[in-house]
């Protein structure tokens, strides 16, 4: 007797192009990050732990498109939009919220070496 109680599953997903990348200055004057408050040293990041992560988490429920992480990535360092886990380093909260669905920072990008 064979069992067959497992339904058919059909996944469709759409990739959608994403633009260039910005720069970090273009992002900085666009979206406009905030000082961290909490901190004395006057950063403008947001620490993953502590007091700090719990102002973030306030942030990204209440008005999640201002909350961005940056990143370790393939080749460099990134700021993405929204609150994320996998290889964060930081947060960043701005003023001006992002539209859409994916934006991509470039903060800093490893030189490749080229091999003999």
């Amino acid at each position: 007797m064979r069992w067959n109680h497992c339904p058919k599953i059909s996944m469709s997903f759409t990739i959608k192009p994403v633009g260039d990348p910005m720069d970090f200055d273009f992002w900085s004057a666009k979206y406009k990050p905030i000082p961290n408050h909490l901190n004395e040293d006057g950063v403008d990041y947001f620490e993953t732990y502590g007091i700090e992560l719990g102002y973030v988490l306030g942030v990204a429920d209440c008005d999640p498109n201002r909350v961005w992480t940056y990143v370790d990535g393939d080749g460099g360092t990134y700021l993405i939009n929204g609150y994320h886990l996998v290889n964060r380093i930081y947060y960043m909260i701005t003023e001006v919220p992002y539209e859409g669905e994916y934006v991509e920072v470039i903060v800093s990008q490893e030189e490749c070496e080229d091999e003999l």
